[in-house]
C-alpha cells in the first residue's frame, strides 16, 4: 500500500522515509531485540510503511528526532533536518517515550546542575529593603 505524506512538512518526511526505506529505524532503543529468527543478536525492527500489524492496524511511520531527549518537544524536533530525524513505527517510538518517562520519574527530586550548598541564597527577611 502506498501510505501518502502527511499534509505539513511532506517534503521533509518523504526525505526521512526514503532515507530509511521506509522501514522503521528502531535498533532496540524500545526495549526489543527485533529478533524474529530469535539468533539473539540486535537487528533493525522489520516494521514498513503501510503494514499491517493486528493489534494496531496500518502502521503510518513518524519521523521522530534520533535524540529524542533533547530534542523531542515539537518545537525543536519541526525545526531539524532529516539527517537528525528516523522514521520510527507508532509501537517502537510510544515504548521509547516510555522508557524516557519512567527514567526520568527515577530521578531524585532536586538533583540538578545547580544544587550545591555553596549557590543558595537566603531568601530576603520580612524587614529588609
Amino acid at each position: 500500500m502506498t501510505v501518502r505524506p502527511p499534509i505539513v512538512g511532506a517534503a521533509l518526511w518523504s526525505a526521512v522515509m526514503k532515507t530509511a526505506e521506509d522501514r522503521c529505524e528502531c535498533r532496540g532503543a524500545c526495549g526489543k531485540k527485533h529478533d524474529p529468527e530469535r539468533t539473539r543478536k540486535q537487528q533493525r525492527c522489520d516494521v514498513r510503511n503501510g503494514d499491517h500489524v493486528s493489534k494496531v492496524g496500518l502502521i503510518f511511520l513518524i519521523a521522530m528526532p534520533r535524540d529524542p531527549i533533547n530534542e523531542g518537544d515539537f518545537a525543536t524536533a519541526a525545526q531539524l533536518p532529516a539527517k537528525r530525524l528516523a522514521a520510527m513505527c507508532r509501537p517502537c517510538h510510544d515504548a521509547v517515550l516510555r522508557k524516557i518517562r519512567s527514567a526520568t520519574k527515577k530521578l531524585p527530586a532536586g538533583d540538578g546542575l545547580f544544587d550545591v550548598e555553596q549557590f543558595r541564597v537566603a531568601p530576603p527577611t520580612a524587614g529588609a529593603a
